[in-house]
C-alpha cells in the first residue's frame, strides 16, 4: 500500500456523522484515493469507534469536549450562552425563521430571574442581525477573532492536513476547529446531515468555504439565510439515504415481525416519536392505540412505536412519557408493541449506524407511518410507504413551566410546508381524522404515490443511490489546487 500524499480532518461527534461515512461507502471512497483521514469524534467515543472501524490509513482523535468545556468555563460560560443563543437565534429574514424563532422563545421561555431579562436583552443583536448582512458578517467576524482557542494545534502540526470537513457548519463543538483551521488558511467543508440544518441552526459558527447539500432547496436556504455564495454550494445529496435505496440494510420481514412479536397477518402503522422540546407524543399515541383497540381501523391492525432519542436523555418530563408508553404497551400487548433506538457505546446520542437496520425495515413494512413532519416522511417517502403527520393538540402541553408549541403550528414551518404543498402526505388535527386518514391509506396504498415520489426527489435530488459517490467527488474536488 502506497503512502498516503494528502491528509483530511473529519469532525463527526454524531451517530448521523458517524453514518454518513461510515455505514455507507463515503469514507472507503475517500481511503481509496491516497488519503489519510483523521476522524474526531467525542472523547467517550474513542474506544468504541477505533474497534468498529479499522482500516489503513484511518485515524481517531479525540474532539477535546473536556478541554472545550474548561476553556468556555475560564472565559465566562454565561457569556458564551449569550453569544451562543444570539448566532442560533439569527438568519436573514428572508428564509423563514420558524425555527431560529422558536430557539429563542424557547430559550427565553426557559431562562428564570434576572437570565431570562438578560437573554431578552440580545433581542436587538437578534434583529439587527436577521435584517443587516453587514451585522451578520461583523457578528461572525467577532467569533473568527475574540473565540478561536489554539485547542487543536498540536494535531494540526503533527498530521498537517489541506483540508477540515464537518457535519455541522460550525454549530456544534466543530466551530472550534472550523475557526482554527480558517485562521491557519486551511480548506474547510461541511457536509449536510440533517433535513432541516440549513435553515434551523442559525448562522454558521465559522467561516466555510465550501458546503455539501441534499437540494437545490438547501442551496437557497444556506445562500439566503446564511450568506454563502451559491457558487461554493455543491448539490450532493444525502449519502445515507442510498441505503434505503439499494435495500442494502433490510430484514427479511418475517425475521423483523419476529423480533418485536408482531403480527404478520395484521397491518403494521409505525408511529415514529418526534422532538420532545416542543410537544408530547403520549396523547396522539394513545389516541393511536385505542383506536386500533376499538375497531375503528378498517383492517386488523397493530402499532409499532419508535421512541426518539431525546426519550433517554435526563429531562424528567421526557422520562416520565417513556414510561408512560412503555406502560400503555403492557396494558394493550396485542395492540402495541415499541422499539428503542440503538444505544451507541460511549454515549452518543441514540443515531447510531447500528440503528438503520431497524429503521429501513421498520418503515419499508410498515404500511402507514405516523409521525409530526420529523426526517422520517422522508424515508418514509423513499421507500413509498404513506405518511401521516398527526398535529393534534393537547391542552397545556407539556403542563405548566414548561416550553410548548401547539401543534396546529407545526404545518407552517419550513420542513413541513414543503410536504403540505407537495401533497405528499395528509395532515390531522383529530382523532377521528386520523382514523380516517389511515383507512384511506390502508384501504389504498397507492394514494399519493406520484406525489410521495415527487417530494424525495425535490428534498433528495438523486434518487438512483448516487449520492454517496457526489459527496465523495466534491470532497476530492476541494483537494484540488
Amino acid at each position: 500500500m502506497t503512502e498516503p500524499t494528502k491528509t483530511i480532518f473529519l469532525i463527526l461527534d454524531h451517530g448521523l456523522g458517524l453514518g454518513c461515512f461510515f455505514e455507507t461507502e463515503l469514507a472507503q471512497y475517500l481511503l481509496e484515493c491516497d488519503l489519510q483521514v483523521v476522524v474526531f469524534v467525542q472523547e467517550s467515543m474513542l474506544d468504541y469507534v477505533r474497534t468498529a472501524y479499522q482500516k489503513p490509513n484511518l485515524i481517531f482523535e479525540s474532539m477535546r469536549d473536556g478541554e472545550i468545556q474548561r476553556y468556555r468555563n475560564s472565559r465566562h460560560a454565561g457569556m458564551y450562552e449569550l453569544v451562543e443563543h444570539v448566532r442560533r437565534a439569527s438568519a436573514n429574514h428572508v428564509i423563514p425563521l420558524t425555527y431560529v424563532d422558536t430557539h429563542r422563545k424557547r430559550k427565553e421561555f426557559e431562562s428564570t430571574g434576572r437570565r431570562r431579562w438578560t437573554i431578552k436583552l440580545m433581542r436587538p443583536f437578534i434583529y439587527l442581525n436577521r435584517y443587516s448582512r453587514i451585522a451578520r458578517w461583523l457578528f461572525r467576524k467577532l467569533l473568527a477573532v475574540m473565540d478561536t482557542p489554539s485547542l487543536y494545534r498540536d494535531l494540526f502540526e503533527i498530521y498537517q492536513p489541506v483540508l477540515v470537513v464537518s457535519q455541522t457548519a460550525g454549530w456544534r463543538l466543530d466551530q472550534y476547529m472550523l475557526r482554527e483551521a480558517s485562521r491557519l488558511k486551511i480548506k474547510t467543508a461541511y457536509v449536510t446531515v440533517g433535513w432541516d440544518n440549513p435553515s434551523s441552526q442559525g448562522l454558521p459558527g465559522a467561516f466555510i468555504d465550501q458546503a455539501n447539500v441534499w437540494s437545490e432547496i438547501h442551496r437557497w436556504e444556506l445562500s439566503k439565510g446564511s450568506d454563502w455564495n451559491e457558487s461554493d454550494i455543491h448539490v450532493g445529496g444525502m449519502p445515507l439515504f442510498d441505503g434505503y435505496i439499494s435495500h442494502q440494510w433490510l430484514i427479511d420481514r418475517h425475521e423483523y415481525f419476529r423480533m418485536h412479536g408482531l403480527d404478520p397477518n395484521k397491518k403494521l402503522i409505525a408511529f415514529a416519536a418526534t422532538a420532545l422540546s416542543i410537544t408530547p407524543n403520549l396523547h396522539i399515541i394513545e389516541a393511536l392505540v385505542k383506536s386500533v383497540h376499538a375497531g375503528r381501523i378498517n383492517q386488523p391492525a397493530q402499532v409499532l412505536i419508535r421512541f426518539h432519542p431525546n426519550h433517554f436523555k435526563e429531562q424528567g418530563h421526557y422520562r416520565e412519557e417513556y414510561q408512560a408508553i412503555k406502560e400503555l404497551v403492557a396494558k394493550y400487548p396485542d395492540d402495541i408493541k415499541f422499539v428503542e433506538p440503538k444505544e451507541t457505546p460511549g454515549g452518543i446520542e441514540r443515531y447510531s449506524g447500528e440503528d438503520f437496520p431497524e429503521k429501513a425495515s421498520m418503515m419499508y413494512y410498515c404500511d402507514v407511518m405516523v409521525t409530526i413532519y420529523s426526517t422520517m416522511v422522508v424515508e418514509a417517502a423513499l421507500v413509498n410507504t404513506p405518511f401521516i403527520s398527526a398535529c393534534i393538540p393537547i391542552e397545556g402541553g407539556w403542563g405548566k413551566g414548561k416550553f410548548s408549541i401547539d401543534l396546529r403550528e407545526v404545518p407552517a414551518w419550513p420542513t413541513a410546508s414543503r410536504v403540505n404543498e407537495m401533497k405528499a402526505g395528509k395532515t390531522v388535527f383529530t382523532t377521528d381524522e386520523l382514523v380516517s386518514a389511515i383507512n384511506q391509506y390502508l384501504d389504498n396504498p397507492t394514494l399519493d404515490q406520484e406525489q410521495r415520489r415527487a417530494f424525495v426527489r425535490s428534498e433528495l435530488t438523486y434518487l438512483d443511490g448516487e449520492a454517496t459517490r457526489k459527496t465523495a467527488q466534491f470532497i476530492l474536488g476541494l483537494l484540488k489546487p
